[in-house]
């Protein structure tokens, strides 16, 4: 058996994986049920013990695809709260499209992208800035609330931008 270091995700920080099997080793010990996968982060292998909600998306791919986590952690009084958020790659999710939706993409395909595509940009841009101003101010902000206020923010002035024209 290969013996590979464990991954550790930092605290408010994200690593990208790619999983080198379809599945998980689950398994079950003092302190409950474990999820087991090997992956492999920056040309590295590594075991990465998975909290259930990341076994739970991580589930979903298959051995090649890659997936960015991302390890929350705020402070409520005394208690620190920890969240977890697994983003599939677009590559992988890309690559399983089917023949068909490739060509039903490219008739749609325009010079603007989707709606859809940037807001997912601009929500993903929010959270790395409230990330940011969070370690500026050494945790004394809440994440979620930041980045969904930087998040109403900015799409109200993009979508109100685009001159009226929709690009739903």
């Amino acid at each position: 058996m290969t013996q590979r270091p464990k991954l550790e995700v930092p605290v408010n920080s994200s690593v990208e994986i790619e999983l080198l099997y379809d599945d998980a080793i689950v398994g079950r010990n003092e302190y409950g049920a474990y999820f087991l996968y090997a992956v492999k982060s920056k040309g590295q292998e590594y075991s990465l013990f998975a909290h259930p909600e990341v076994h739970e998306a991580l589930s979903k791919l298959s051995k090649g695809d890659r997936a960015v986590i991302t390890k929350l952690v705020n402070q409520r009084g005394s208690r620190y709260i920890v969240k977890w958020d697994v983003q599939p790659r677009k590559e992988s999710v890309e690559s399983n499209l089917s023949e068909e939706d490739d060509l039903t993409s490219a008739e749609q395909s325009s010079d603007e992208p989707s709606l859809k595509d940037h807001l997912y940009m601009i929500l993903r841009s929010s959270y790395q800035d409230a990330l940011d101003l969070q370690k500026e101010l050494n945790g004394m902000i809440d994440i979620e609330k930041a980045a969904i206020t930087l998040f109403i923010a900015r799409s109200k002035v993009n979508i109100s931008s685009t001159n009226g024209n929709n690009i739903y």
